[in-house]
């Protein structure tokens, strides 16, 4: 007993030396842009992912429609469960900075296994927003310009491959290129909805303020609202939730940031604020502006979405903004999906550069710094995804289902819109971001003890809180699809899952029994590959474990 009790700081002592010797033994080829980003940066590129402006104008009627006058009560108890897996993500990020993120944080908690299988999740998730967005983006312009009389051939297709393209050449650039590209139209969407929202609130609304029926569950029974109450509140904050996804691409930037462990938890967390005061507050004035009365029936509309918000904007402010939300609407989306392949990008820099995946994706480009081999690999990706989703035609039938089938349009059957692909693709994505949310709680109290600092309210109550919340948008997705009781959750108000979303789940499923083979695969063939997972740190993340001689002459050499 006494002897492992002695030895076991000996492994300690090891490993950390062994991370702190693969973080200082890289080579410069692998090295991103160092010191090239500040707090502020970092906000401005996590407002580029969000894209608050998209989530207000099509997540509020959705809301309202399952909550009713209530929607802003709904948005401040998600933003409870996402400050609080905040507290749990700014824990690691002020230890730990690598631009491989989660991956690394992982990997000092649960171990090698854990941190493979987030890895994994996030190269999925974040391999497949860029496509969910440029698909939406291309969905969007096509329709807007066919309203004119010009289209292009293969329709929204055709879009979404020229802007995946362009986001393709942007990204092969330095980082600060990005940040210069997104930052206008991040600050200008903020920017167009506080116009709006200080207006209606000036006024005062349809019929003046309310904090009663906005504030409580009291206007979650109106009429016509499903399925209202306590339950429409708690669905409700399934979309209350997933409007700050997003928020956590900050932790890729980590290797770029200068003080990454006190500059990356300063801007997410401000981030976070800010966006609960925004969120709460865009959803106060939209339900005063119809009327809290008329939360359900007009705001809370889905087929008329984001109509509301430009009806609102040409009534409180002038036709002018209700212009610019239309643009920024698509703008918001365009810049989303450069953050994401920015962020995708580091992940297979990060996992290439462990030689997880083929070392070649770990090679930064020799004068801008950038992942562009991983940068570029993402672009194809991209693209053959869009075209794929441009051969799913489809067919409304007579009973109101739809029929699918893949070919090109002919017939009753047309092409399938870049705006239904998203909302598939984006499904995917948010099960695998909640998994890896939810992976990122319970690693807390487990690198805690390990750094002997454990303490039950911030490392085990806070975690255990924001999981259960996170647990209520993940059921959404995956409990009406079962079999035999999925009926009954979708009978309770959850939404229905026709044929194709009722599949999603599974798409989940087959990519984690994938990543659990590819981890077999090298645990057997390569383990000197696979111990290597999330081990690489940023110096800050390691600089107790390296001499300040041996930091300082490696900075010389750089």
């Amino acid at each position: 007993m006494s002897s492992s009790q002695e030895t076991a700081p000996s492994q300690e002592s090891q490993s950390e030396a062994s991370e702190a010797a693969s973080s200082r033994s890289i080579p410069n080829q692998h090295h991103l842009r160092q010191n090239a980003l500040g707090a502020w940066s970092i906000a401005m590129l996590c407002i580029a992912a969000i894209a608050p402006a998209a989530s207000m104008l099509f997540n509020v009627p959705v809301i309202a429609s399952q909550a009713g006058a209530a929607s802003p009560l709904v948005f401040v108890l998600s933003a409870i469960g996402v400050l609080l897996l905040g507290i749990s993500v700014v824990y690691f990020a002020r230890r730990l900075s690598s631009a491989g993120g989660f991956c690394t944080w992982i990997r000092h908690a649960l171990g090698k296994e854990a941190a493979f299988q987030v890895g994994w999740l996030l190269l999925g998730s974040y391999a497949l927003f860029e496509a969910a967005l440029q698909a939406t983006v291309g969905g969007s312009l096509e329709n807007a310009f066919s309203s004119l009389g010009f289209s292009l051939p293969g329709g929204w297709v055709m879009y979404a491959l020229l802007l995946t393209l362009i986001v393709g050449v942007l990204a092969h650039f330095d980082v600060k290129l990005s940040l210069w590209v997104m930052a206008p139209f991040a600050l200008l969407e903020v920017l167009v909805l506080l116009v709006l929202d200080g207006a209606i609130l000036l006024k005062g609304g349809a019929s003046g303020h309310d904090l009663l029926h906005t504030f409580t569950p009291a206007g979650s029974t109106l009429a016509g609202i499903v399925p209202g109450g306590i339950l429409g509140i708690g669905i409700g904050m399934v979309l209350g939730i997933l409007a700050f996804v997003g928020f956590e691409t900050a932790a890729a930037y980590g290797e770029e940031t200068r003080h990454p462990r006190r500059a990356i938890p300063v801007a997410m967390y401000s981030l976070l604020i800010g966006l609960t005061v925004l969120y709460v507050v865009t959803s106060y004035a939209a339900t005063i502006g119809v009327g809290w009365q008329h939360a359900g029936g007009t705001l809370g509309n889905i087929a008329t979405a984001p109509q509301q918000y430009l009806v609102l904007a040409n009534h409180y402010v002038g036709s002018w903004l209700g212009t610019a939300l239309v643009i920024l609407v698509v703008t918001s989306n365009a810049a989303s999906a450069f953050a994401m392949h920015q962020v995708m990008a580091r992940y297979v820099f990060s996992m290439g550069r462990e030689q997880v995946l083929p070392a070649l994706f770990g090679r930064a480009h020799p004068r801008w710094r950038s992942p562009y081999i991983a940068g570029w690999t993402q672009t194809g990706f991209t693209g053959l995804v869009i075209i794929f989703l441009g051969f799913i035609v489809q067919k409304s039938n007579v009973d109101g289902t739809v029929s699918y089938a893949l070919g090109l349009p002919h017939g009753a059957f047309t092409q399938t819109s870049g705006i239904g692909s998203f909302q598939w693709l984006a499904s995917v994505v948010t099960m695998c971001l909640l998994l890896v949310y939810i992976l990122t709680n319970v690693a807390v109290p487990f690198f805690a003890r390990r750094q002997q600092e454990f303490r039950v309210v911030p490392h085990m109550i806070v975690p255990l809180a924001s999981t259960l919340l996170l647990l209520l948008p993940f059921a959404s997705y995956v409990l009406p699809p079962l079999p035999l009781i999925g009926g009954w959750f979708t009978a309770l108000g959850f939404a229905p899952t026709p044929f194709p979303t009722n599949i999603l789940p599974f798409f989940v499923v087959l990519w984690i029994i994938l990543g659990l083979g590819y981890a077999w695969y090298l645990s057997r063939h390569s383990p000197e590959r696979y111990e290597q997972i999330g081990l690489i740190l940023q110096h800050e993340g390691a600089e107790e474990a390296i001499s300040a001689k041996e930091t300082k002459d490696q900075t010389q050499e750089e």
